[in-house]
């Protein structure tokens, strides 16, 4: 690679060339990187090399020349994986370049001598650190809120209410029940829960201040719920253990996949369940066919879809420490139902929003009647389980 298509690729990421080094060249800890391309990786001590010498927040860029597939581009992102997490994509036909990452594609200024495509990426433990994942829930908070009177919007809260009521636990006459939102988000999954059991102590917490602050409000809106909003990670929670009682009913929907470490989130999950305590726990389902066609297919995916995990193996961390599963379910349909909806949303305005909805919905009740065996056709999973009490 000549010096000038090298400072083309690190300008269009917006990167200087004054740390770059190859592989296996002996360069320096947290010094930047970049690879002559595939066949190079393979060969020497490039692949080997890259835990020891990529640095903790050095980007890593992988060059592939001509005009690669998606596909290609697919089996590096997943033969990067764990190590690093591809954020980015540079494509350059014809002289002309654009930086695609999740949130939209982007022209860049120039003409490119160089012809290809290259991935870019960070260490994994980097992406999802805590500043991090701070900086990320804060930036998207009101969007993961559910815009009322939008076209997914009942899809949104029908997920949630869903998760929500999937213990039935009544309220106690003349006492309130505590209730755990681990994980809150925006907070509706604990309220749907409170809206259903009616007599509530709603506590909840979240790694970003401002979903925090949207929960509370929304729990507010719905009816003056009692709530305790803090801010914390899964990892070590803000609620039980040292800071108070564990729970007799705990929620986590939509969390663990958000995990850099699955085995201590288990075990901060496990310290805010009570004994004889109920635990709801659901997330994006890692074997959906769905999601292992995504992998096949695109380059970029969200972090947390590469780190998500299947229902078997949550449930099984969770047994292992004392848990008792009495339930499973499936939902939200997998290809081509989110296709399907994105059309709705984004060019229909809404027409085959309830028709699509009711579709997801009869789907789940008959993966619920029959014991969920079909739940490889779903991107999501939820499991009812109990703490032992001895």
């Amino acid at each position: 690679m000549t010096a000038g298509e090298l400072a083309q690729i690190l300008g269009a990421f917006g990167l200087d060339d004054e740390k770059v080094h190859e592989l296996g060249d002996g360069g320096p800890r947290g010094s930047r990187y970049h690879v002559l391309g595939p066949e190079e990786i393979l060969v020497g001590r490039r692949f080997a090399a890259l835990p020891e010498e990529l640095g903790e927040s050095s980007p890593l860029l992988l060059v592939v020349r001509g005009n690669p597939e998606d596909t290609r581009l697919a089996m590096w992102r997943n033969a990067l994986w764990p190590l690093v997490h591809v954020g980015a994509v540079l494509r350059v036909e014809g002289g002309r370049a654009q930086r695609i990452t999740l949130s939209g594609v982007e022209s860049i200024e120039g003409t490119f001598d160089f012809e290809g495509a290259v991935l870019f990426g960070r260490r994994t433990e980097h992406v999802m650190s805590p500043d991090a994942t701070i900086e990320k829930f804060d930036k998207n908070a009101p969007s993961w809120d559910g815009r009322p009177g939008g076209a997914g919007y009942p899809h949104f809260r029908w997920m949630r209410r869903l998760v929500g009521r999937f213990a039935s636990t009544p309220g106690v006459a003349g006492s309130s029940v505590r209730v755990l939102d681990f994980g809150c988000g925006a907070g509706w999954v604990g309220i749907e829960a409170a809206k259903e059991i009616g007599n509530v102590e709603l506590s909840a917490f979240d790694p970003s201040p401002e979903m925090v602050r949207i929960a509370a409000s929304n729990a507010e809106k719905e009816g003056g719920i009692v709530f305790d909003g803090r801010t914390g990670f899964g990892e070590a929670p803000p609620f039980g253990g040292d800071h108070g009682p564990a729970f007799p009913l705990v929620f986590s929907s939509g969390v663990v996949s958000f995990s850099p470490d699955v085995e201590r989130w288990l075990d901060g999950l496990t310290s805010t369940v009570e004994p004889g305590g109920t635990l709801v726990v659901g997330d994006i389902h890692a074997g959906s066919s769905g999601f292992r066609r995504r992998r096949r297919r695109k380059p970029l995916l969200p972090v947390r879809e590469m780190n998500a995990r299947t229902r078997e193996s949550i449930r099984a961390g969770l047994e292992q420490r004392g848990f008792v599963h009495l339930r499973s379910g499936a939902y939200q349909l997998t290809r081509p139902i989110p296709e399907a909806m994105y059309v709705n949303e984004r060019f229909l305005g809404g027409i085959l929003t309830r028709p699509l909805l009711w579709v997801n919905r009869l789907a789940t009740w008959l993966d619920g009647v029959f014991g969920s065996p079909l739940q490889d056709r779903f991107d999501s999973w939820v499991m009812h389980l109990e703490r032992r009490s001895d």
